[in-house]
């Protein structure tokens, strides 16, 4: 059975001989010529491509490589190494709560719209007065003066 969308195969030729042929093309390598039985030459790597294609298409290109073939330059000597993060429990407690406010009142005030619609009232104003008192509790922590010898680069 032919695609309908391919031109028929030959009168001569059956789909059996076309798919023994395609797959001793594929299995044969660069330097094997048991793999080829109709005794011409061992295939180039371009040499597989279709008819009327060019095989220049299907050679890589030398500056082309894989990820394999990248090498990884040299350390410098004075590379930067970053210091170790200080551990998850060791921050102040009370800038984690309002981080933890800020983020999770609009979260709790979507899953209110979300889910329960008919919620209390002063649930709502509470959840909107905490998620604006974190804010501005964080917002009076920022720094106001930059410090000297600070060039940015760390967080």
């Amino acid at each position: 059975m032919t695609n309908p969308m391919h031109e028929p195969a030959g009168s001569g030729d059956s789909d059996d001989s076309v798919w023994e042929d395609l797959v001793r093309r594929l299995e044969a390598t660069p330097g094997d010529t048991a793999a080829h039985a109709s005794g011409d030459s061992p295939a180039a790597p371009g040499d597989n491509a279709p008819r009327g294609v060019d095989p220049e298409l299907f050679r890589m290109h030398p500056a082309l490589g894989g990820p394999r073939d990248h090498e990884l330059a040299e350390q410098d000597e004075g590379a930067f190494i970053p210091e170790d993060p200080p551990a998850l429990g060791s921050g102040n407690p009370l800038l984690t709560l309002a981080w933890s406010c800020a983020a999770g009142a609009p979260i709790a005030l979507l899953l209110l719209a979300i889910f329960w619609r008919r919620a209390p009232i002063p649930l709502w104003i509470g959840l909107v007065v905490v998620a604006v008192a974190a804010a501005v509790f964080l917002f009076a922590r920022l720094p106001r003066h930059r410090q000297e010898g600070d060039d940015g680069a760390r967080v």
